[in-house]
Protein backbone atom coordinates (compact mmCIF):
# COMPACT_ATOMS: atom_id res chain seq x y z
CA UNK A 1 0.00 0.00 0.00
CA UNK A 2 1.63 3.25 -0.91
CA UNK A 3 0.88 7.27 -0.34
CA UNK A 4 1.44 8.90 -3.38
CA UNK A 5 3.56 12.21 -3.48
CA UNK A 6 3.19 14.91 -5.02
CA UNK A 7 5.53 14.85 -7.67
CA UNK A 8 3.89 11.23 -8.66
CA UNK A 9 0.69 12.33 -8.81
CA UNK A 10 1.22 15.27 -10.91
CA UNK A 11 2.83 13.25 -13.08
CA UNK A 12 -0.26 12.48 -14.63
CA UNK A 13 -1.74 16.29 -14.51
CA UNK A 14 -2.79 17.51 -17.75
CA UNK A 15 0.09 19.96 -18.97
CA UNK A 16 2.35 16.41 -18.21
CA UNK A 17 3.76 14.09 -20.79
CA UNK A 18 1.52 11.29 -21.15
CA UNK A 19 3.31 8.13 -19.08
CA UNK A 20 1.39 4.72 -20.14
CA UNK A 21 3.58 2.81 -18.07
CA UNK A 22 3.13 4.83 -14.23
CA UNK A 23 -0.77 5.08 -15.67
CA UNK A 24 -0.84 1.59 -16.31
CA UNK A 25 0.90 0.58 -13.26
CA UNK A 26 -1.27 3.10 -10.64
CA UNK A 27 -4.44 1.90 -12.39
CA UNK A 28 -3.99 -1.44 -11.92
CA UNK A 29 -3.22 -0.65 -8.13
CA UNK A 30 -5.97 2.14 -7.61
CA UNK A 31 -7.37 0.36 -4.58
CA UNK A 32 -3.58 0.20 -2.94
CA UNK A 33 -3.25 4.02 -3.37
CA UNK A 34 -3.63 6.92 -0.66
CA UNK A 35 -3.20 10.76 -1.07
CA UNK A 36 -2.39 12.94 1.73
CA UNK A 37 -4.45 16.60 2.25
CA UNK A 38 -0.80 17.99 1.73
CA UNK A 39 -0.79 16.88 -1.72
CA UNK A 40 -4.25 18.46 -1.91
CA UNK A 41 -2.71 21.64 -0.67
CA UNK A 42 0.49 21.63 -3.03
CA UNK A 43 -2.06 21.12 -5.96
CA UNK A 44 -4.29 23.80 -5.01
CA UNK A 45 -1.37 26.41 -4.61
CA UNK A 46 -0.12 24.75 -8.22
CA UNK A 47 -4.26 26.31 -9.44
CA UNK A 48 -4.06 29.45 -7.06
CA UNK A 49 -0.48 30.33 -9.33
CA UNK A 50 -2.11 29.67 -12.35
CA UNK A 51 -4.70 32.00 -11.58
CA UNK A 52 -2.33 34.50 -10.24
CA UNK A 53 -0.58 34.55 -13.35
CA UNK A 54 -3.06 34.50 -16.01
CA UNK A 55 -2.96 31.20 -16.91
CA UNK A 56 -6.79 30.35 -16.95
CA UNK A 57 -6.49 27.66 -19.15
CA UNK A 58 -4.22 25.90 -16.96
CA UNK A 59 -5.96 26.59 -13.94
CA UNK A 60 -8.79 25.41 -15.39
CA UNK A 61 -7.69 22.04 -17.18
CA UNK A 62 -5.90 21.28 -13.67
CA UNK A 63 -9.10 22.62 -11.45
CA UNK A 64 -10.89 19.90 -13.48
CA UNK A 65 -8.16 16.93 -13.18
CA UNK A 66 -7.95 17.24 -9.30
CA UNK A 67 -11.41 17.22 -9.27
CA UNK A 68 -11.58 13.78 -11.04
CA UNK A 69 -8.45 12.86 -8.47
CA UNK A 70 -10.46 13.58 -6.00
CA UNK A 71 -13.93 11.64 -7.25
CA UNK A 72 -11.46 8.33 -7.74
CA UNK A 73 -9.28 8.85 -4.28
CA UNK A 74 -12.59 10.13 -2.36
CA UNK A 75 -12.22 8.04 1.05
CA UNK A 76 -8.15 7.46 0.16
CA UNK A 77 -6.78 11.30 0.65
CA UNK A 78 -5.75 10.74 4.62
CA UNK A 79 -6.13 13.74 6.77
CA UNK A 80 -3.47 15.53 8.53
CA UNK A 81 -4.44 14.64 12.42
CA UNK A 82 -3.32 14.84 15.76
CA UNK A 83 -1.53 11.22 15.93
CA UNK A 84 0.08 12.32 12.47
CA UNK A 85 0.98 15.61 14.03
CA UNK A 86 2.90 13.94 17.04
CA UNK A 87 4.49 11.41 14.69
CA UNK A 88 5.47 14.63 12.46
CA UNK A 89 7.03 16.11 15.42
CA UNK A 90 9.20 13.06 16.09
CA UNK A 91 10.52 12.71 12.36
CA UNK A 92 11.25 16.44 12.16
CA UNK A 93 13.53 16.27 15.15
CA UNK A 94 14.96 12.97 13.78
CA UNK A 95 15.90 15.04 11.16
CA UNK A 96 17.23 17.54 12.90
CA UNK A 97 19.58 15.39 14.81
CA UNK A 98 20.70 14.21 11.31
CA UNK A 99 21.71 17.91 10.30
CA UNK A 100 18.96 16.98 7.73
CA UNK A 101 15.70 19.89 7.40
CA UNK A 102 13.21 18.74 4.87
CA UNK A 103 10.31 20.85 4.39
CA UNK A 104 6.91 20.67 6.42
CA UNK A 105 4.94 19.56 3.81
CA UNK A 106 7.45 16.22 3.83
CA UNK A 107 7.34 15.88 7.01
CA UNK A 108 3.48 14.88 7.22
CA UNK A 109 3.72 13.20 3.77
CA UNK A 110 5.80 10.93 5.87
CA UNK A 111 4.66 10.99 9.28
CA UNK A 112 1.13 10.09 7.29
CA UNK A 113 2.75 7.36 5.72
CA UNK A 114 4.31 6.27 8.94
CA UNK A 115 0.96 6.83 10.89
CA UNK A 116 -0.87 4.73 8.01
CA UNK A 117 1.72 1.87 7.55
CA UNK A 118 2.13 2.49 3.92
CA UNK A 119 5.50 3.26 1.42
CA UNK A 120 5.40 6.64 0.24
CA UNK A 121 5.74 6.35 -3.45
CA UNK A 122 7.85 9.39 -4.69
CA UNK A 123 10.69 10.88 -7.24
CA UNK A 124 12.23 12.51 -4.12
CA UNK A 125 13.83 9.60 -2.62
CA UNK A 126 16.23 12.55 -0.89
CA UNK A 127 13.37 14.23 0.77
CA UNK A 128 12.33 11.42 3.02
CA UNK A 129 14.89 8.52 2.83
CA UNK A 130 16.45 10.61 6.03
CA UNK A 131 12.91 10.47 7.65
CA UNK A 132 13.17 6.75 8.13
CA UNK A 133 10.18 5.61 6.35
CA UNK A 134 9.72 3.28 3.38
CA UNK A 135 10.13 4.80 0.12
CA UNK A 136 9.60 3.55 -3.70
CA UNK A 137 10.50 5.77 -6.73
CA UNK A 138 8.41 4.10 -9.63
CA UNK A 139 10.06 6.32 -11.87
CA UNK A 140 12.76 3.89 -11.25
CA UNK A 141 11.12 0.60 -11.52
CA UNK A 142 7.62 -0.76 -10.65
CA UNK A 143 7.28 -2.74 -8.15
Amino acid sequence: MYLVDTNVISARAPSRLPLPELAAWMDAHSAELFLSTVTITEIEDGIAKAKREGATRKARDLTAWLETVLHLYAARVLPFDLATARIAGALSDRARGQGYAPGFADIIIAATAQHHGLIILTRNLRHFEPLGVPVHDPFAKLA
